[in-house]
């Protein structure tokens, strides 16, 4: 628990007191390296540290790419189901979509859900990196002030703000490089692809959001949206190229074979099938349960009927409903 207690008393976040933590220990390491070979730059251990972070999540990113591409193959087929029940809104209709759409990624090895994780593991990177910024003091020792500054003089912990200044810079790039990224990433993407909408949608909101988070924000955590970005592109087109030049019916059948091996070893519905259940209302064993439930509600319902019709009838219906009941009890 002592970093728990370092992570407080450094002035770090909440639930990603541990995540700071850890990001301030590499932080500290890679500053006293530098620090070793006489560089004293905290925007250059900015950069090594998202190249490390990248290092990290690559194998996340890599399954995020095979995803996408296996999903633009499958991407036809998905089409077909669609224009086929186009216009129905009716439950059972729905849902034979969505079962006929699970077939085929069932077909294909693959989710609608696959790779999300890369994109959302960025957001907590951010929030701690912010926090890291915000009191680098906290955990490195003794650094002196020409260690803050950048290049041309821009200090890591100023706000460009929305003022014409050098620290502009920093957003511009960002945007700029986010743009490339996007537009690499959907480069072999094909145009009749409704996925294809969604990805030109991206390409214009990622460059602004950049843009507005580098402006609002310290400069250190630009320079880390910037160098993602950069690395990004750049890893961007080495996967497009390698996609280019592979097999995709092996990729294919190797996702198959994982996915048919963990459907296996699970029980009950896959998370895309609860969502889909939970879009409806209901899953398979809820389904189940509700006929239950509503065969035991229509057996009450009925009783209540006898009931208030007996009990609405006059002397002489009542008596004749006591007679019944004394006859069947043989009393």
């Amino acid at each position: 628990m002592m970093y728990l207690a370092q992570a407080a008393q450094a002035g770090s976040g909440g639930l990603l007191s541990p995540i700071v933590w850890v990001f301030g220990e590499i932080m500290k390491w890679i500053y006293n390296g530098l620090s070793a070979v006489g560089i004293e730059n905290l925007g250059l251990c900015i950069i090594l540290f998202t190249l490390i972070s990248k290092l990290i999540i690559f194998p996340l990113t890599i399954k995020q790419q095979r995803s996408m591409k296996i999903n633009q193959v499958a991407q036809p087929e998905m089409m077909k189901i669609q224009k086929k029940y186009r216009g129905k809104r009716d439950q059972a209709s729905m849902m034979k979509q969505q079962e006929e759409m699970q077939k085929v990624y069932d077909k294909y090895g693959t989710s609608p859900t696959g790779g999300c994780a890369t994109t959302l593991i960025q957001f907590p990177i951010i929030m701690a990196l912010y926090y890291v910024v915000r009191n680098l003091e906290g955990y490195i020792p003794n650094i002196p002030k020409s260690a803050y500054e950048f290049v041309l003089g821009i200090n890591i912990q100023n706000t460009p703000g929305f003022k014409l200044s050098i620290y502009l810079i920093i957003p511009l790039l960002s945007a700029f490089f986010q743009y490339l990224s996007a537009r690499t990433s959907m480069a072999d993407m094909d145009s009749d692809n409704p996925a294809a909408g969604m990805s030109k949608n991206m390409m214009l909101m990622m460059p602004i959001m950049s843009l507005f988070m580098c402006i609002t924000l310290p400069v250190g955590i630009g320079i880390y949206w910037t160098a993602s970005a950069v690395f990004q592109w750049v890893q961007q087109i080495l996967i497009n190229n390698y996609y280019n030049h592979t097999n995709m019916q092996k990729i294919i059948e190797k996702s198959r074979e994982k996915a048919a091996k963990k459907k296996a070893k699970k029980k009950g519905p896959s998370m895309y099938e609860k969502m889909m259940g939970a879009a409806n209302g209901s899953t398979p064993s809820e389904s189940s349960q509700d006929n239950t439930i509503s065969s035991i509600a229509k057996k009450k319902v009925t009783k209540n009927v006898e009931y208030n019709t007996e009990s609405q009838g006059g002397i002489a219906s009542k008596a004749n409903i006591v007679k019944n009941r004394m006859d069947k009890g043989g009393k």
